[in-house]
């Protein structure tokens, strides 16, 4: 799977369900900054690729349970 649509899946994931998570517990989890996911759904900021695999890593193991 290309990074493109890696992006896509988790970028489609965060507008649909990111309602539902607590994003600072998410970021605390992936080891990002504070305030990536919040600005990425407020204001539509592209989130560094390194950021998308470790997030995609961390979806996959909810869609596991």
């Amino acid at each position: 799977m290309n990074n493109s649509t890696i992006r896509n899946r988790v970028e489609k994931w965060l507008s649909n369900k990111g309602h539902l998570i607590n994003k600072t517990a998410f970021e605390r989890e992936i080891q990002v900054t504070k305030g990536v996911i919040q600005k990425h759904l407020k204001y539509n900021k592209k989130i560094k690729d390194r950021d998308i695999k470790a997030l995609y890593r961390l979806i996959k193991k909810f869609r596991e349970i």
